[in-house]
């Protein structure tokens, strides 16, 4: 009898989750006022920080997305910042912000370095200016330790990333010689992916370039490399737990990390973002 108890317990459980994450992925209720209401606040915040929206510049396409991870534009606002940069602020598919980026406004044209400008760079100073002005639309919490936290190298090319505990911060320099002949440092672009927490039901799982990925709350998430326990033997229907960063609305699959490895998996993710081996 007390096993049948906890048995029915257990169904009810499941019914209420399952009826919870129905509602969140209700359109109605996503675009209930409660959501736009949140996306305006923060666009309003946003106008006052940076000011001049981008307007795209006649005659240059835009690369609105890339067809192979994302089904459409990213839902987005951008400004300007100084001439030659944007700063773009990503919003997931509950309106929060999931991503602040400062980078070229030639990369808005073009997936290629190569087509940014060699002079092109941001002063170190604009990392702190960045994550004081992003403190404002969307807090990252205390930073984990002395920053950087982790940087690793591939030839001229060094990435790094903060830990924040609501974010992380991923910046990516570049090393070049000045007017005088020197080896210089200068910093390229800078990143702030949100963290998010995702707990919900598997509503579905595939299997796509040898990577099983699970569907949860209607959006698709997979590892940051094949073999990931939770994605190779959660089954459909059961209850699972994962983080991840900087996933927005658009994006076919969101990379995503067991809870008790996302710190160290935050590292993983900017690796595997470049496809590049670490080294500290």
């Amino acid at each position: 009898m007390r096993l049948a108890l906890e048995f029915g317990r257990f169904l009810w459980l499941f019914g209420v989750l399952a009826l919870f994450e129905l509602l969140l992925l209700s359109p109605v209720f996503a675009q209930g006022p409660t959501f736009q209401q949140r996306k305006d606040e923060t666009i309003a915040k946003a106008d006052r920080l940076f000011g001049q929206r981008y307007t795209p510049v006649a005659g240059k396409p835009m690369r609105l997305y890339d067809k192979q991870t994302e089904t459409g534009p990213p839902d987005a606002v951008i400004f300007w910042h100084g001439s030659s940069y944007v700063i773009e602020l990503v919003f997931a598919a509950d309106a929060t912000v999931a991503r602040i980026v400062l980078q070229p406004e030639a990369l808005l044209h073009s997936d290629s370095w190569t087509d940014v400008p060699q002079t092109l760079e941001l002063s170190p100073a604009e990392i702190q200016w960045l994550i004081a002005s992003a403190n404002v639309i969307r807090p990252l919490g205390d930073v984990r330790a002395n920053a950087p936290n982790f940087c690793f190298c591939s030839g001229k090319n060094r990435y790094c990333v903060d830990h924040y505990k609501l974010a992380t911060v991923d910046h990516y320099h570049e090393q070049q010689v000045n007017e005088q002949g020197f080896p210089v440092v200068a910093l390229k672009d800078i990143r702030i992916m949100y963290k998010e927490s995702v707990v919900g039901i598997v509503e579905d799982a595939r299997v796509d370039r040898n990577q099983r990925h699970l569907k949860v709350a209607g959006q698709w998430y997979h590892g940051e490399k094949p073999g990931v326990e939770i994605f190779d033997k959660a089954e459909i229907g059961s209850l699972v737990q994962l983080v991840t960063y900087g996933c927005h609305a658009n994006q076919k699959a969101c990379v995503a990390l067991p809870p008790e490895s996302s710190r160290h998996g935050a590292d993983e993710l900017v690796q595997s973002r470049f496809g590049i081996g670490a080294s500290d």
